[in-house]
């Protein structure tokens, strides 16, 4: 088998600890993935970019590829919903993106809409469609997917989401691979999940144009029940010092756990490091995927680096 040329992209949101890492490791990485232009209903864009972060990225010659949202509205579902069953709007938006591309000078663009309707799943390809005819081959095209096991149009959560078709509309799928547990205790990703994800989506897209979604973050959860808090790796390790947790390593998730009480209160905190990051990058040159898009820039594990240096090759 031809090994697949193997990309290091990044998700970024403008935070300080995020614009402090890029300025560090600019240089490694392929591509940077900002979550910078939200959707509105007339199928406009709210720029959110960071100047900081664009000159930094200029300067040393990083690619963009901006992620266009639905976040920049509280009724996600419904304003997706209108913006793709309705043609007109979804021309709009396909105007605003290609405009904001040339414009910026962007390398490509980032799809990531969540919450979208299962019944919308023929709109979202219609757009799909629309954005590549338009924007390919002069910028990149590409759209972030739920982690899917299997095809299942009517799930809620990723029931829009045609693997198949979405390979043919895209240049890549950044498939992300984690949140396994979120309203229950467990692990973010364990490697387990991952590889039942990989083993159901090599079997719709080329290799090549999957970018594996992987988590750097942690989650802290009230034992009792209830959404958890999201931890970045240097927060799980310091909560787990102030409480005098003992850390351990999961092998058969293959990710870091701990426990802790405060206030009377039992917390399970799950989160990712360098060795568990290690082992999902196992998972990337065993199937020959085409890279990763790590979630998010500033919360990782300081060692992640070495680790890619170590495993993948990078630009």
């Amino acid at each position: 088998m031809l090994q697949v040329q193997k990309e290091n992209n990044w998700y970024y949101v403008s935070t300080t600890q995020a614009l402090t890492d890029l300025r560090l490791h600019a240089h490694e990485i392929d591509n940077l993935v900002p979550f910078w232009f939200g959707v509105t209903e007339q199928g406009t864009l709210v720029d959110q970019s960071q100047p900081e972060a664009l000159q930094v990225a200029r300067a040393n010659n990083l690619p963009i590829l901006a992620i266009v949202h639905n976040y920049s509205d509280p009724q996600m579902s419904e304003l997706i919903h209108e913006l793709l069953t309705t043609p007109a709007l979804r021309e709009n938006l396909v105007n605003s993106i290609e405009n904001m591309l040339v414009s910026r000078g962007f390398a490509g663009v980032n799809i990531d809409f969540e919450f979208v309707p299962p019944p919308d799943r023929p709109a979202l390809n219609a757009f799909m469609e629309n954005l590549y005819r338009r924007l390919s081959p002069r910028f990149r095209v590409t759209i972030s997917v739920p982690a899917e096991l299997q095809e299942n149009p009517q799930h809620p959560f990723s029931g829009a989401f045609d693997y198949g078709t979405l390979a043919m509309l895209a240049d890549e799928l950044f498939i992300l691979a984690y949140d396994e547990h979120f309203s229950t205790p467990g692990p973010v990703a364990s490697i387990g999940f991952v590889r039942r994800v990989l083993d159901y989506a090599i079997t719709r897209i080329p290799r090549n144009k999957i970018k594996l979604g992987m988590a750097v973050y942690g989650y802290d959860w009230v034992a009792a029940g209830g959404m958890p808090r999201t931890l970045t790796y240097n927060e799980a390790i310091a909560l787990a010092r102030q409480y005098g947790a003992t850390i351990t390593y999961d092998e058969q998730a293959q990710e870091s756990t701990f426990t802790y009480t405060a206030n009377g209160v039992q917390h399970i905190v799950w989160f990712e490091d360098a060795r568990s990051f290690s082992a999902k990058l196992d998972l990337v040159n065993e199937y020959n995927l085409g890279g990763i898009a790590v979630w998010r820039l500033g919360q990782e594990d300081p060692r992640v680096w070495n680790v890619i240096r170590a495993k993948l090759k990078t630009r």
